[in-house]
């Protein structure tokens, strides 16, 4: 610490180019920033399915294809019951609220075993029984009734695209989620209500439970997906887990390509800072040999030009976080809110970044140090710059 006034004014010796070098670190590392949440937000549903013992059946050839109602009577017969317990039908169902862009998850379920089910919600009794006793009752997470105004005795109307239907709901409730507010973003509604309006047509698109033990999941697989395999609707039952991966999936190698972004930002950024280093550190020629006269080792000299590079590293980096916390955290503003309701910078984002920031320092100031340590001293005091 007490060379880091020393530190600072060299820093700070040529003002304009410093300046120029902090904001360009800054627009760098808030891209990595960026894009580093935005990963950690798609695959925030993974690690909460994975603390649970859900399993979902859905069609071998994909979602789009429904199951058959009478593949429920055997779900809930002995030979499953064994394995499993609270056996819900759950469609998907899409629709329109006001505009398409107001995007959010919107699922038909049997009413009375969402409770059991999807345990780390929370309702309040009386208004669960509102649920179960009103046939166009919905109930909304609380997070998604603060952004469109859902409140309880609300009417909402949803245009049907995937059904030729169109919803007539109302609010009878709102839940909370302690494990984690991205799934206070979904509306529930009756499977018996979205069935009635179709006809009776007992359209299923996916039917989920939840196993009795983790070790009851590969036995739920067996013995579902073997009793369907030779009929015309085979089943492929995953945890939910897996469940939510294929939708990860289909986005590509999203890894491959926050890690490719993070690897250019790196470089860009080592190159930059390098070239800023190796101007100032050649304009102080004869002022590091006249350091070394004084009793500046070489270890000194070292020490104050990485440390000159990681200050302006790391203050580009700050005022990037600064500013990522600012809009998504504080704030709460999202790139693409239909597809990310919330976009939070979570700690290990931040400590990756600092990180970075600090690697990216030592690396750009490590040549240029060497070299200013490395000269003689009657060579310094000999060039004139």
């Amino acid at each position: 610490m007490k060379f880091l006034h020393l530190v600072v004014r060299n820093a700070l010796r040529n003002r304009v180019r410093t300046v120029l070098t902090i904001g360009g670190s800054a627009f760098l590392m808030f891209v990595l920033v960026f894009v580093m949440t935005a990963l950690t937000e798609i695959y925030a549903w993974e690690g909460q399915a994975a603390k649970k013992n859900r399993v979902a059946v859905q069609h071998s050839t994909g979602l789009a294809n429904p199951l058959p109602i009478s593949l429920e009577e055997y779900l809930k017969g002995p030979e499953i019951q064994a394995h499993a317990q609270h056996v819900q039908k759950l469609n998907w169902f899409g629709g329109t609220y006001q505009d398409p862009r107001n995007f959010f998850a919107r699922f038909a379920v049997d009413h009375d075993q969402l409770r059991e089910l999807w345990s780390e919600y929370t309702i309040s009794d009386a208004e669960y029984r509102s649920l179960c006793a009103m046939k166009n009752a919905c109930i909304v997470g609380k997070s998604l009734a603060k952004r469109y105004g859902f409140r309880v005795g609300k009417r909402i109307a949803i245009v049907g695209d995937i059904y030729p239907v169109d919803l007539d709901l109302e609010v009878v409730g709102l839940y909370t989620c302690a494990d984690d507010v991205r799934l206070e973003e979904q509306l529930y509604f009756r499977w018996d209500y979205l069935d009635e309006l179709t006809g009776g047509e007992k359209i299923v698109g996916t039917y989920w439970m939840k196993a009795r033990t983790p070790d009851d999941v590969a036995k739920l697989k067996e013995l579902i997906d073997g009793r369907t395999k030779n009929s015309s609707d085979p089943t492929e039952t995953v945890t939910e887990k897996e469940f939510n991966a294929q939708f990860m999936s289909m986005m590509g190698n999203i890894i491959g390509i926050v890690m490719m972004v993070g690897g250019i930002v790196m470089v860009i950024m080592t190159l930059m800072t390098a070239n800023t280093m190796a101007m100032s550190v050649r304009e102080r020629v004869t002022e590091v040999a006249v350091l070394r006269t004084i009793g500046f080792t070489s270890g000194h000299i070292r020490f104050l030009i990485v440390a000159e590079s990681v200050f302006v590293t790391l203050t580009g980096a700050l005022l990037s976080l600064g500013l990522a916390l600012l809009l998504f955290n504080v704030f709460k503003l999202s790139p693409a809110p239909q597809f990310f309701p919330y976009f939070f910078v979570a700690p290990p984002t931040i400590a990756i970044s600092l990180g970075a920031a600090l690697a990216a320092g030592v690396v750009s100031a490590a040549v240029p140090a060497e070299l200013a340590a490395g000269r003689k001293i009657v060579d310094g005091l000999r060039q004139v710059v």
